[in-house]
């Protein structure tokens, strides 16, 4: 007697791509935004920072930046 030939192949696997790439891909796509807004918010806080340093030094250090 025959049996027919039962193919499990790629069908297991749909599933799971199609839920990564319908739930998961938007999630790391917020967060890499996230990352970057921080990043940026961090950049501009290291240049104030940097600007006020500078400002101060010319006035209290002697009239150079340090860095020159």
């Amino acid at each position: 007697m025959a049996t027919p030939n039962r193919n499990p192949g790629p069908a297991p696997a749909a599933p799971a791509a199609m839920w990564t790439t319908l739930f998961l891909q938007p999630l790391l796509d917020a967060q890499r935004l996230q990352w970057h807004a921080y990043l940026g918010w961090q950049q501009s806080l290291a240049t104030l920072n940097k600007d006020v340093w500078e400002q101060w030094a010319v006035r209290y250090g002697g009239g150079v930046p340090i860095d020159g």
